[in-house]
């Protein structure tokens, strides 16, 4: 695939709706599109990076917003899948060999390949502090939503179990990353008070 081409079917981020927050009754017209939800983990990773540097961790930022950009491409092609439907896709890891082989068509005639295709792979695994970032900034992104979702009056049942489930996720990282921690605290307290 050319570069060209390439950048038009990234654009389709732009058209495809998240699709957990439709589960959790967000009208269609008010839901974030997979290109929004990338830049709010795009920028959250490098304000995450800045505050852990601050406090003494080393982080490859330039690696860390790369993997922010890319970690999302696959769904320009297969879209959004929310986190209910992960159990339907039958094994475990199918997700992530169906959004590897789509990346692998969608960067075919790229010379750097395989360079995105590390980072997607980085994401994926979850081994280095930079991709553990960007999971954070992944989940905190969606934390981010949920109280603006609920400050235009979209409380549901299904958002305060979205809550749980993510809040619960993010308690990998708040070891590792105290400020994380700080932050979660911060958000209970805007969600908590946003009725």
């Amino acid at each position: 695939m050319k570069l060209c081409e390439l950048l038009g079917r990234l654009n389709n981020l732009k058209r495809i709706p998240r699709t957990g927050w439709l589960l959790c009754n967000v009208p269609l017209s008010e839901v974030e599109d997979v290109a929004q939800h990338t830049f709010d983990v795009a920028a959250i990773t490098l304000l995450l990076a800045d505050e852990l540097e601050r406090g003494g961790k080393k982080i490859d930022r330039e690696r860390a917003l790369s993997i922010a950009v890319v970690h999302d491409w696959a769904e320009a092609e297969s879209g959004d899948f929310p986190y209910t439907a992960l159990k339907y896709l039958g094994p475990a890891g199918t997700k992530k060999r169906i959004e590897k082989r789509v990346l692998e068509e969608l960067l075919n005639k790229l010379p750097n390949k395989e360079k995105y295709l590390k980072f997607w792979r980085e994401y994926s695994e979850k081994r280095t502090i930079e991709a553990k970032i960007v999971h954070a900034a992944d989940y905190l992104s969606m934390l981010v939503q949920a109280i603006k979702y609920l400050e235009r009056g979209n409380r549901s049942r299904e958002l305060d179990e979205l809550w749980r489930v993510v809040c619960k996720d993010l308690k990998l990282y708040t070891r590792e990353f105290p400020v994380v921690k700080e932050l979660i605290t911060e958000l209970q307290k805007c969600y908590s008070g946003t009725s």
